[in-house]
C-alpha cells in the first residue's frame, strides 16, 4: 500500500507550523471545521463569499480582531489578496479573511474552481474530508456506541440463509465491516479505560476527582460500557453467527457463489474474491470466538478504575497531611476570630454539636408475637413421558451445544499450545489438568484425525499410561 504522505500534498501541514507568527495559529483549525461542516451536505461546493463570511464569523466571535490586526500590522504584504498590496475598500478582518483562505488552497486544504461568470466555489478534496471528519470525531469527544453494530451484523448474517433475494456477498462484507468495527472499538474502550486510572492517579485535587469520576468518565465511556453489558452483550449475537459462518466455510458451493457475486460486484478475479471471502468469514468467527479475554480486561479495567478513583477521593478527604489539617486549621483561625470579637459563645447561626436523634414510638415500635404458618404441602411432580419429536430436538441441541464447546479450531489451539516448540509429544507429557479431565482427553484424541487440525496421533509401542480408573494406550501428538 502506498505512503499516505505519497499520496497527500506535500505542504499540507505547513499551515500549522509556519504561518501565524502571533496567535492566530490556534484558529486555523477550528475555521477548517467551520468550512467542512457547510461543505459535508453543500452538493455544489461553497461560494467564495459564503467562505469569507465564515471566517469573519467566526474570527468575530472568537474576538481576534486585535490579533488580527496585529497581524497585519507586522506583515503588512502578506496579507493582502494581491501580493503588491493591501486592497483599498475593505476591512482589516476581511482582508485577513481573504488572505487565508489563499493560504488554505495553497497548502491544498481547499480548492478553487473560477467560472465563466469570474465567480469562484470553494470545494474540499476527498482526503480533506477525510481528515476533517477524524478532526471533529476528536474535537467533539464523543463516546464510542457500539449500539446496532453486533445485532446488524447478526442480521446480515442470518437474513442471507431466510432471505433468497438478499446478496450473500454483501451480507460477508457488511457483516465484516460492523465486526471490524465493534472489536476496534472494544480495544479503544480498553485502552481509555487505562487512561483514566492513569489520570486518576496524578490529579491531586478532590474537585478534579469529582468531576474525573462523575462528568468525563461518565459522560464519556460510561454509555459505552453500560450498552456493552446490556443491548449489545456478544453472547446475545455470538452463538449464531459463528455456527452460520462455520457452516459457510463448509458449504464449497455456497463459497463458489458467493465469490462469483463478489467478483461481479468489484475489481477482483474469482480467485481473488475467493479469497477475500474466506479471509472474511475467518476474521469474523474467530474475532467473535477471541472476545472473552478483551471483555474480561475490559471489566477489570472498570473495576480497577472505580476503586482507584474512589480510593484517591477518600484520601483526599480524610488524609491527616491533606485537606483535614487544612480544616483543622481554617476552624482554629475562626474561633480564634470570634474570640477577638469578644464572643464567648458561638453565634445563633453556628452549626450545634450533633445529637442522637429520638424516635417516637409507633404502632411498629411494639413487640408483635408471631403466627402459625399453615403446614406446607407440595404439590406432586409428574414427569411427562417424551414423545420422540421432541427427544430427538433435545439430543440435537444437547449436540449443537458440544459441538459449540469443543470446536476444531479451539482443540487445535489447546494441543498446539503444550508442544512448546517440539515436534512430537508423549501421552505422558500432557498437562496434568488435561490427564485428570477424561472428556478433554478424549476429546483430543477424536480430533486428532480432523482435517481441519494441524496435529496427528500416532501410536507407539509402550506400557499403557493409567489414568484415574481407566488404562489407555500409549500415544504420541505429532506436528503436521
Amino acid at each position: 500500500m502506498a505512503n499516505p504522505f505519497d499520496v497527500l500534498p506535500g505542504n499540507l501541514f505547513n499551515l500549522f507550523s509556519t504561518q501565524g507568527r502571533f496567535t492566530l495559529q490556534r484558529h486555523y483549525m477550528a475555521i477548517l471545521l467551520r468550512l467542512y461542516a457547510l461543505a459535508e451536505f453543500n452538493h455544489f461546493g461553497l461560494a467564495r463569499d459564503v467562505a469569507v463570511a465564515e471566517i469573519m464569523e467566526y474570527l468575530k466571535g472568537a474576538g481576534a480582531e486585535e490579533e488580527v490586526a496585529a497581524e497585519m500590522a507586522a506583515n503588512p504584504g502578506e496579507s493582502a489578496e494581491d501580493p503588491g498590496g493591501p486592497i483599498y475598500g475593505q476591512s482589516t478582518l476581511q482582508n485577513y479573511a481573504a488572505y487565508l483562505l489563499r493560504r488554505l488552497a495553497e497548502t491544498g486544504w481547499v480548492e478553487r474552481e473560477q467560472h465563466a461568470d469570474y465567480s469562484e466555489t470553494i470545494v474540499l478534496p476527498d482526503y480533506a474530508f477525510t481528515l476533517l471528519e477524524a478532526l471533529r470525531a476528536i474535537q467533539e469527544q464523543k463516546p464510542r456506541e457500539f449500539t446496532g453494530q453486533l445485532y446488524t451484523a447478526h442480521q446480515l448474517i442470518t437474513s442471507a440463509t431466510t432471505n433468497k433475494d438478499f446478496s450473500p456477498a454483501l451480507a460477508v462484507t457488511q457483516a465484516y465491516e460492523n465486526v471490524r468495527q465493534v472489536v476496534r472499538g472494544l480495544s479503544e474502550l480498553n485502552q481509555n479505560i487505562r487512561r483514566y486510572v492513569e489520570h486518576a492517579t496524578r490529579q491531586k485535587d478532590v474537585a478534579d476527582l469529582l468531576h474525573l469520576q462523575f462528568d468525563d468518565y461518565a459522560h464519556t465511556l460510561g454509555p459505552a460500557y453500560h450498552a456493552l453489558k446490556t443491548s449489545d452483550h456478544v453472547s446475545r449475537y455470538r452463538r449464531d453467527m459463528v455456527n452460520q459462518v462455520q457452516q459457510w466455510q463448509r458449504d464449497g458451493d455456497w463459497l463458489d457463489h458467493t465469490a462469483e457475486e463478489m467478483a461481479a460486484q468489484s475489481r477482483l478475479s474469482p480467485a481473488q474474491a475467493a479469497l477475500e471471502v474466506g479471509q472474511y468469514l475467518q476474521f469474523i468467527a474467530h474475532q467473535l470466538e477471541g472476545l472473552d479475554p478483551i471483555l474480561e480486561d475490559i471489566d477489570q479495567r472498570h473495576a480497577a478504575y472505580l476503586r482507584t478513583s474512589l480510593r484517591q477521593i477518600r484520601y483526599r478527604l480524610g488524609n491527616a497531611d491533606g485537606s483535614f489539617k487544612d480544616r483543622l486549621g481554617s476552624l482554629s483561625r475562626l474561633l480564634s476570630g470570634l474570640i477577638d470579637a469578644g464572643y464567648s459563645e458561638l453565634p445563633g447561626a453556628a452549626p450545634g454539636l450533633r445529637q442522637t436523634p429520638i424516635d417516637v414510638p409507633d404502632l411498629h415500635s411494639f413487640y408483635t408475637p408471631p403466627t402459625r404458618r399453615a403446614p406446607f404441602h407440595p404439590e406432586e411432580v409428574v414427569l411427562l413421558t417424551l414423545q420422540p419429536d421432541d427427544l430427538l430436538s433435545l439430543r440435537q441441541g444437547m449436540m449443537q451445544d458440544v459441538t459449540q464447546a469443543f470446536t476444531p479450531e479451539r482443540v487445535n489451539r489447546k494441543v498446539l499450545g503444550f508442544f512448546n516448540g517440539h515436534a512430537r509429544l508423549n501421552v505422558n507429557e500432557l498437562p496434568r489438568d488435561v490427564l485428570d479431565d477424561l472428556h478433554w482427553l478424549t476429546t483430543i484424541i477424536a480430533y486428532a484425525h480432523h482435517p481441519e487440525v494441524s496435529y496427528g496421533l500416532v501410536a507407539v509401542d509402550a506400557a499403557p499410561v493409567e489414568i484415574g480408573p481407566y488404562r489407555v494406550a500409549s500415544f504420541d501428538l505429532v506436528k503436521k
